[in-house]
């Protein structure tokens, strides 16, 4: 979004990573992000963005207080956005067994993030006046190395994205309107 010209806060429970401000820096971008501490459970701004964008956040929201905590982030969001504004979204769902049972066995957090459903999504999505969403992604994630997962990422735009059913799918990402 700095790329285009807009004015970013860029947030984390923490202040972002230096590597962060690095990139900004070398896209030339740097004069128009600010970084800021911001734990999503109690956002400081009240009609304050246009946009707010997060991606696989929900899930360490979760392990921290589970759906309630989750609930409470989206709210949150809501809660920062003008009216007319836009939350766009990328998070990381349950996915089918074969995904549950390799996360809580090969990840290293896959024991305490708390994925979501498809249904918990539209339930956090529920203040907003419009919510448009897509779940996608089933090879993609047994992929060991960054090219495997590249390679499996095509056969999900190909194939498995539209044969597969929603609820074995890893990925929702979408947009939500104040």
């Amino acid at each position: 979004m700095a790329l285009q010209g807009a004015q970013v806060v860029s947030s984390d429970i923490d202040l972002p990573t230096e590597e962060a401000a690095r990139l900004h820096q070398a896209r030339g971008v740097s004069h128009l992000v600010q970084y800021e501490a911001i734990d999503a459970t109690n956002i400081p701004y009240s009609s304050t963005f246009d946009v707010i964008v997060f991606k696989s956040m929900l899930g360490a929201v979760g392990r921290l207080g589970g759906k309630q905590r989750q609930v409470h982030a989206v709210r949150q969001m809501h809660k920062a956005l003008k009216n007319g504004g836009e939350l766009f979204f990328a998070e990381n769902l349950i996915g089918s067994a074969a995904h549950h049972f390799l996360r809580r066995n090969f990840v290293r957090w896959g024991k305490s993030w708390r994925y979501v459903s498809i249904s918990e999504m539209k339930e956090f999505l529920s203040p907003f006046s419009s919510v448009e969403y897509r779940p996608l992604g089933f090879g993609g994630a047994f992929g060991r190395s960054e090219l495997q997962r590249n390679l499996l990422g095509i056969l999900d735009g190909l194939v498995f994205n539209h044969i597969v059913p929603d609820d074995w799918k890893y990925i929702i990402v979408g947009v939500a309107r104040k």
